[in-house]
């Protein structure tokens, strides 16, 4: 707890040591304080000024008393300027404020203190030099840079300032106000008894070590682009050498686990094997075509057989499917998004979820969707990422890497899940405005892809070929760069489904649609019929003549009867036997369409079903990859940033103190870089641990809901919850958090408790580190900023230099004083603070009582006659004396 120090004072000069203690209070050189002048104590109350910060306000300290459970021990200090004339408090309106500060602030201990500002010129000037009850100090009129360094005196002076500055050093020395002062020397003493003071000097110093630490604790935590090499049993991990193989085999044992995501359920296709034609049924084929031929419609016969092969329920499939959805049939059987450029995996889920709704209107029956959970793939998913960067043990079908006896983790953070921030955006305007182009992350391979694709078709224009080149050709360095990290290992598994699936659809399209059409099959043989029609002809026309010969050479009797009959029955089986040799000759192609559309048609009802399974697994492998994109953005962020946003670079302080007392210095410890960057590099061998990464994820994922916002209550005591967000869409709460972690980064609790073991280290088994460095100071001599070393800027601070015998200059005492000896230092009492790598020392002397008579600034006050004095001895006007006459007797 704190110390409420109310310094009490009249006005005139020591307003300059108000407004320097009040500037040394907004430079954190000393603690607040409540500051009380004469007029301010009033019959009805105490009022105040009070100074925190650099900062004032008015007070009353009735209203103080109401908070006094914030301190655990009051300081009344009554301050008196000895300078010839100077205004001083009276003794009962100190004592006042002591006793309401005794009784209103719940009976903690006060300690009062009666302190004199002297200066060697100031002689017989104070007449209430010291106060029975009170700590009687006067402020030794010297100034010095450290015990026993030489010092010079301080005369009497009008200057507010000058008198102010150089009480402040003993004021905040002898009521422990100082920053890093943890009490003050008076507080467990007695008083000295009668009217003896003290006379008392402070020391102070300040460094300033913020810059130091903000530039190591950057190097420290900041990941940057080196991973540090976590330990591990006292054996440090090591670099791996081969990432690409890291990479993929993390990434093939991820997908090994959760292969079952990748793709969904399909129907077999029944294998059918060709029926043969009977001697029957190709008879009544010939002579349909033999008719159909003879009236000049052969293509009539080859449709009429087609329509016995036709799916009705194939054709309403594919009418429905063009008729209502023909962009996203586009998209996915031509893959040509609207705009006529090449379609994205965006393009190609919503043509999915498009065509799964229009297959209702084509009589396929309406089922609910079951929407996969897969959070289980994204939390393995980072824990693959995270172990690669840190080795430690999260999910045991994805150890860590073993390379030998050692772990092996990633050099750079990148090599596991590169940051949405490293983006490919180097396209020209010009060329981005007519493509709409967007910027792609690294992991992102299947808009890689398309992007690609895109300024590929872009390079064939002859306005926009040149910088369409130029933008491709650095895309692909720039993909090389990415190309083994462990991201995007992941990514193409997904892509590759993505892409087979789509490829697949086509095949079950292209089947649907061939089986409710059947004359674009057989539209193969469409132009053989005309030729086997033409000999089918030319073969009955020549058994027909046959024919009409015999029976002429009957009617003329050159045969018989019986010989007619037996050559007519020859020339028609003869007939047959050709005109079917020939029909199943040239129907042989027609045949196997045939055959191969009977096959099909068994098919058919499965390729219906599959249809729905494949754009089932389109949808999902879209939102699958949604969420792949999103949640690589977020482990990307985690791994880059492990311990929240990074602090920009440290600089000294480029504002300085000036118009300091010798007896106090402050500086700032200078960056020297060397210094620190070997530092840095030895503290995180010691600082990190294979698994160093778990708090900085856990802190991540359970600092969302706050991150989120008003929506956060939505996953307020679960944050898990998050793993089943969709990876875009209004509703999903991921892409917010993923706004709020851009914007805000993750909370830097994991950074403060690595910071906090530094820190510990530094102040322990490392101190050698952080005197390295902190050994340059920057400080201020008179105008000028100089640099020296931390020995010099802390000498005369040590409990050695407390120690070592000090006297204070005896000009400010009477002969009898100095003659005495009682101008030797007999109390020192030191103090030294830590806050990090800044440091605070200083240095308080106090001497023997010494009688307020033996102080030059005494004034004896005027006391009455003493009893062996005479009238005229004490001036006194001698009284007339009057002639009384007696009388002789009695009168009456």
């Amino acid at each position: 707890m704190a110390a409420l120090n109310v310094l009490v004072a009249a006005k005139g000069q020591l307003a300059g040591l108000r407004e320097v203690l009040t500037d040394w209070s907004g430079l954190r050189l000393v603690d607040g304080f409540i500051w009380v002048e004469q007029d301010m104590v009033t019959p009805t109350g105490i009022k105040g000024i009070e100074v925190i910060g650099g900062n004032q306000r008015a007070v009353s300290l009735q209203s103080m008393a109401a908070a006094a459970g914030n301190y655990d021990r009051i300081r009344v200090a009554v301050l008196v300027n000895a300078a010839e004339g100077a205004l001083q408090v009276p003794a009962d309106i100190g004592q006042r404020i002591a006793l309401f500060l005794e009784s209103s602030f719940g009976g903690r201990p006060v300690t009062r203190v009666r302190a004199v500002t002297a200066r060697i010129q100031d002689v017989e000037t104070v007449q209430e030099f010291a106060q029975e009850g009170w700590h009687n100090v006067v402020f030794a009129p010297e100034e010095s840079s450290g015990v026993n360094q030489g010092h010079s005196l301080l005369y009497s002076t009008t200057d507010p300032f000058d008198l102010g500055r150089h009480a402040a050093v003993g004021c905040a020395g002898i009521l422990g106000m100082w920053h890093g002062m943890e009490g003050s020397v008076l507080d467990h003493e007695m008083p000295l008894p009668g009217s003896n003071a003290r006379l008392v000097r402070s020391f102070y110093r300040n460094l300033d070590a913020t810059a130091v630490e903000q530039e190591l604790r950057s190097q420290v935590t900041n990941v940057g682009e080196r991973l540090p090499l976590p330990a591990r049993m006292g054996s440090s991990a090591i670099y791996i050498e081969d990432v690409a193989l890291a990479s993929r085999t993390m990434a093939e044992q991820l997908w090994t686990k959760h292969a079952h995501v990748l793709q969904g359920p399909r129907e077999q296709q029944v294998v059918s094997t060709a029926k043969p034609i009977g001697a029957w049924t190709a008879l009544k084929m010939m002579f349909g075509f033999i008719w159909a031929a003879l009236k000049n419609a052969p293509r009539n016969w080859v449709n009429s057989m087609a329509v016995r092969i036709k799916s009705q329920a194939a054709a309403t499939v594919h009418s429905v499917v063009f008729g209502s959805a023909p962009a996203q049939y586009t998209v996915v059987v031509d893959g040509i998004a609207p705009d006529g450029m090449p379609a994205s995996w965006l393009d190609v889920r919503e043509a999915a979820i498009g065509l799964d709704k229009v297959l209702e209107n084509a009589g396929m029956p309406r089922e609910h969707e079951i929407h996969a959970d897969l959070s289980s793939l994204w939390q393995d998913y980072a824990a693959g990422a995270l172990t690669l960067a840190d080795a430690g043990e999260r999910v045991p079908s994805l150890p860590p890497v073993q390379i030998g006896t050692e772990r092996g983790v990633l050099r750079s953070p990148h090599s596991a899940v590169p940051r949405a921030a490293d983006s490919f955006s180097n396209v020209p305007a010009h060329l981005n405005a007519s493509m709409s182009l967007s910027p792609v992350p690294p992991y992102d391979v299947m808009g890689i892809y398309n992007t690609e694709q895109r300024l590929q078709t872009a390079s064939a224009d002859p306005n926009l070929g040149v910088p369409a080149s130029t933008a491709l050709n650095a895309m692909r360095g720039w993909k090389q760069y990415f190309a083994d990290s462990y991201a995007v290992h992941v990514g193409n598994r997904i892509a590759q489904f993505l892409i087979s699936t789509t490829s697949e659809l086509q095949v079950v399209l292209q089947r649907i649609r061939q089986a409710g059409d059947a004359a674009d099959s057989l539209a193969p043989v469409l132009q053989a019929q005309k030729k086997l029609a033409t000999w089918m002809k030319i073969i009955l026309g020549i058994a027909v003549v046959a024919v009409i010969v015999t029976v002429v050479l009957l009617l003329t009797a050159t045969i018989e009867g019986g010989v007619a009959a037996a050559i007519i029955g020859g020339i028609v089986i003869l007939w047959l036997i050709t005109a079917l040799i020939v029909f199943m000759r040239g129907q042989r192609e027609l045949f196997r369409l045939l055959n191969a559309r009977s096959v099909m048609l068994e098919q058919d009802e499965i390729n219906r079903r599959n249809l729905r399974h494949i754009l089932r697994d389109l949808r999902r492998l879209g939102d699958t990859y949604s969420q792949f994109l999103a949640w690589s953005h977020v482990v990307g962020n985690v791994l880059h940033e492990p311990f929240g946003k990074v602090e920009g670079q440290g600089a000294v302080k480029d504002v300085y103190v000036q118009g300091l007392p010798l007896n106090v210095k402050v500086g700032s410890a200078a960056i020297q870089t060397q210094s620190i960057s070997m530092a840095a590099a030895q503290l995180r061998q010691g600082i990190f641990s294979t698994g160093w990464l778990n708090q900085s994820w856990t802190t991540a994922i359970n600092g969302a809901p706050a991150q989120l916002g008003a929506r956060g209550f939505e996953i307020a005591g679960n944050p898990d919850v998050l793993f089943r967000q969709h990876g875009d869409g209004d509703t999903s709460l991921l892409p917010l958090w993923i706004a709020a972690l851009d914007e805000q980064g993750i909370n830097n609790a994991a950074s403060h408790e690595v910071w906090n073991r530094v820190l510990a280290e530094l102040q322990t088994t490392r101190s050698d580190l952080a005197e390295g460095m902190t050994s340059a100071v920057n400080e201020v001599r008179g105008a000028t900023v100089v640099q020296s070393t931390l020995a010099a800027f802390m000498s005369g601070m040590s409990q050695a230099d407390a120690a070592m015998p000090s006297q204070f200059d005896g000009e400010v005492l009477t002969d009898l004083g100095r003659n005495s000896g009682k101008g030797r230092v007999e109390r020192s009492v030191p103090f030294h603070a830590r806050n990090g790598m800044s440091q605070w020392a200083g240095l308080v002397q106090l001497s023997q009582g010494i009688g307020a008579h033996e102080f030059k600034a005494y004034r004896e006050a005027p006391s009455g006659p003493k009893w062996w004095e005479s009238s005229a001895e004490q001036g006194v006007p001698t009284p007339e004396v009057c002639n009384v006459e007696v009388p002789d007797g009695p009168v009456f």
